[in-house]
């Protein structure tokens, strides 16, 4: 897979199979969620203050067939994944790559979803 954003693009190495074959022989998709909570700022004085959870994003990302097989979803949505702020001497099997929540919520409404307090 290749990671493309604007200025950088680079070969990703999947480090999660997309499937797992279990014990009695069951083939079993891998499915990805992201829970990222998000904090509201307030003021570091007065009564307000602190850092309140303000509201918490569930999503699911397509696993390594959807992206690059079939409906090869990185194909059609170009800047789905996009390179990862890593050295550049770092091993390039260990290089990560971000995935547009944005995007994926284009793909499908139902793979983003923010839950607000």
């Amino acid at each position: 897979m290749t990671a493309a954003g604007n200025r950088v693009s680079h070969p990703f190495h999947c480090a999660i199979p997309p499937l797992f074959v279990l014990s009695d022989g069951t083939i079993a998709p891998v499915v990805h969620f992201v829970i990222k909570p998000v904090y509201d700022m307030l003021s570091l004085s007065g009564e307000a203050r602190g850092q309140p959870l303000k509201r918490i994003t569930l999503v699911s990302i397509p696993n390594g067939i959807l992206l690059s097989e079939n409906p090869n979803y990185l194909q059609l949505h170009k800047g789905l994944l996009f390179p990862g702020k890593d050295d550049k001497e770092k091993d390039p099997r260990r290089v990560r790559a971000r995935v547009s929540f944005e995007k994926l919520r284009q793909i499908a409404e139902w793979r983003y979803k923010d839950f607000s307090f």
